[in-house]
């Protein structure tokens, strides 16, 4: 008989424990439902601070080594520490890209702007598996970014006669844990016709000097509406970071 009371109280317990399990996994839920969510400033400021960038950047050189469908060379480049890029490419029109790939890797690691908190949400759809859709107060403002988390997931500029969505899949993450941009696709668009001019997918691969993450690897392949595609290329090598000096203020 005492057998059977102990283990009756044995089974009353377990249940008993297994509800207050329940209950504080309900609470638990319940919870989190009713956190406040994120502003969308607040995300936007979020998603800045997440950014990897150089600070007391001295300036370096490298060696470049340049492909393309069609042609390859090997220069240097120097970087000032203002993000000046000083590089000499070969004369054609299948090296014209190379400057802007450079001066956009290295713009966006020295970029000293503020977060953009002029914004609102532009749609009422919190589950979306990129996050949250984030626009411009400023009606001059012809811009919309998706961020979740730390970084942005979507960039929207519309123009006059183009418009183009820059969707990123995934993004590097230092030993800071600040993101850097690694898979990408950029979609323009014909506004007039809404036909698809371009689509180009960008990889990027970094590398850790001293306290800085620079470009081990630069890859973009774009593939236009008439069928054509063109590839290319920079690989990053013999990093010196020039030695710091005071500025003159």
């Amino acid at each position: 008989m005492k057998r059977l009371e102990v283990m009756l109280s044995f089974r009353f317990l377990r249940m008993l424990l297994v509800l207050t399990a329940i209950n504080v996994s309900a609470a638990v839920l319940q919870a989190e439902e009713r956190k406040p969510e994120q502003s969308a400033a607040a995300l936007m400021q979020a998603e800045h601070a997440g950014r990897c960038v150089w600070k007391n950047f001295p300036g370096l050189s490298a060696t470049l080594t340049i492909s393309t469908d069609v042609a390859r060379a090997q220069t240097t480049m120097q970087v000032t520490r203002d993000g000046v890029v000083q590089v000499q490419v070969p004369d054609g029109e299948e090296f014209k890209w190379v400057e802007r790939a450079l001066d956009s890797l290295v713009g966006h690691r020295l970029s000293d702007s503020e977060p953009v908190t002029n914004v609102e949400f532009a749609d009422q759809q919190v589950d979306h598996p990129r996050g949250r859709l984030i626009r411009s107060v400023d009606p001059k403002e012809k811009s919309l970014w998706r961020v979740q988390g730390d970084t942005l997931t979507e960039v929207h500029r519309i123009g006059d006669q183009t418009r183009f969505i820059i969707s990123v899949a995934d993004v590097a993450r230092n030993a800071e844990h600040k993101h850097l941009p690694q898979n990408f696709v950029v979609t323009t668009w014909e506004n007039s016709s809404g036909q698809i001019k371009t689509v180009r997918q960008v990889h990027n691969e970094w590398t850790r000097v001293r306290e800085f993450d620079l470009p081990a690897r630069h890859t973009a392949i774009t593939n236009r509406s008439d069928g054509t595609s063109v590839a290319h290329q920079i690989e990053f090598s013999d990093y010196k970071l020039f030695e710091t000096t005071a500025r003159a203020d």
